[in-house]
This record gives C-alpha cells, structure tokens and sequence, in this order.
C-alpha cells in the first residue's frame, strides 16, 4: 500500500507520484490497484518515489479480456478520467453493454483477470467505463 503524493492531472497527461519506491522493492511495470481494480502501472523508479501511469493516460495501452465473451483488445486510454476505448476488437464475437474488463495478462507484465471496468456504447463506439473514481485516489495497492 502506497500514497499518492503528487497528483499532475492534466488533459494529455494522467499520472501521479507514489511514496514508494526501490526502498519498497517497487519495480518498473508492476501494476498499481484501487482496492481490487486495476488503476495503472508502475511507469519509473526512484528510491523513495515512483510515478503511475494510469490506464486513462493517452499513452496507455492494456491488453485486455472481456468477459463473457473471451474476446481479446487492447484498452486505450483517452485522456478522459471516467471511460477508455477498445481497440482491436475481434468481429465475431458478441459483446454487450455491462460485459466485464479484465486485464489479460497476455504481456507477461501484469496480471490477469484484474477487474479494470464494464462496457458501454456511445455513438455506436464501444468503451470502457472504469469501475473507479481517479479523483478520488489518496492510497493505491502494488501487485508485487
């Protein structure tokens, strides 16, 4: 369990500073919680300090499952702190509002079966709505 320190919210960049670090065996890649959900992943290291980059972030990219159906994308964040899109969704499978994301674990780097948020359709786009207030974040879990 780590706090966030420094919070840096702007529209292009979506991370904050934990006070954790190497002196807490915190490592580059690992994934950061909000209780059991996936919120992002440990993106650099410094001693007594590391920066998340969460899952909102333009820049993150998270393979993902989604459940009940199976189907495989990768979850892409757009800046927004309530809801991301789905890419590289498979056509043949059937996906619907309320379906579950998970991490998938397919990148070796973080776990799966993470619950990350539920789906829903705006202007017959598919997007993630996350399952937590990232306003509201003042302690975060470290999968080790």
């Amino acid at each position: 369990s780590s706090r966030v320190m420094l919070d840096k919210q702007s529209p292009y960049l979506n991370s904050f500073i934990l006070n954790s670090g190497t002196n807490k065996s915190i490592k580059k890649g690992m994934a950061v919680l909000d209780g059991k959900n996936f919120i992002g992943r440990i993106v650099d290291v410094n001693y007594f300090s590391s920066r998340v980059l969460l899952v909102s972030d333009l820049n993150s990219k998270i393979p993902v499952i989604i459940e009940p159906a199976g189907a495989n994308a990768i979850l892409s964040g757009q800046g927004h702190n309530k809801y991301a899109e789905l890419e590289y969704l498979p056509k043949l499978k059937k996906i619907t509002k309320g379906d579950i994301v998970y991490t998938s674990g397919v990148d070796g780097i973080i776990t799966e079966a993470i619950p990350i948020g539920k789906i829903f359709f705006k202007d017959e786009q598919m997007f993630v709505e996350f399952f937590v207030d990232f306003n509201q974040l003042k302690f975060v879990n470290i999968n080790k």
